[in-house]
């Protein structure tokens, strides 16, 4: 669903969860996305700690990046983060980017593009999540990889094959029994001794 609001097209209604360090700024926040269309939703510092997953996303206005503002961003890691921020160091900015939080690195004012920034902050969430899925099936990869080297060589020495014959007898294998080869090497790294 689009609403049309006195600022423009905005982007379909989501609940947003929002913290401050000053209770004023939550809601000026507040209803600076409730103009968009959007639910706000205040949170204390005790329900930032505490994660319950009923928002779209998680915008964050502090003036003191404290090691608690800090433990709330991380504590969401499924929900597109939007911190206003400014003055903060350069390992904090690459910490929050490792975590796939959007930076914007001033306060929040009275006419925030807010449907951009949450543009920005879900596709820097998907961008995060893409790369940390790409890694783990890399890492995946050089496991199986390892195994079926580890494997090769043991049947190797036990059959008196050469690496071809070896690999060619172990891929004929995994094909008649309908199993990968990373899941035949398993098998044979238990069948075979070291």
């Amino acid at each position: 669903m689009t609403i049309l609001t006195s600022g423009g097209p905005a982007g379909p209604v989501s609940r947003l969860l929002i913290h401050a360090d000053e209770p004023g700024q939550a809601n000026r926040l507040a209803l600076l996305v409730s103009q968009y269309g959007h639910q706000p939703r205040i949170l204390d510092a005790r329900q930032l700690l505490s994660p319950d997953g009923q928002g779209d996303a998680l915008l964050v206005s502090s003036r003191r990046f404290d090691a608690e503002t800090r433990l709330g961003l991380s504590l969401w890691p499924d929900v597109p983060r939007l911190l206003f921020c400014e003055r903060l160091g350069g390992e904090a900015q690459q910490a929050l980017l490792q975590q796939g939080v959007l930076l914007v690195p001033h306060p929040c004012g009275e006419k925030e593009p807010v449907e951009q920034w949450l543009r920005l902050a879900r596709s820097q969430l998907a961008m995060v999540q893409a790369l940390a899925q790409t890694e783990s099936e890399l890492r995946q990869q050089l496991v199986e990889r390892r195994l079926i080297e580890q494997a090769k060589g043991r049947l190797m020495r036990h059959q008196g094959l050469d690496e071809e014959q070896a690999y060619r007898l172990m891929r004929s294998t995994a094909m008649s029994r309908h199993l990968s080869l990373g899941e035949l090497a398993r098998q044979l790294l238990q069948a075979l001794p070291a």
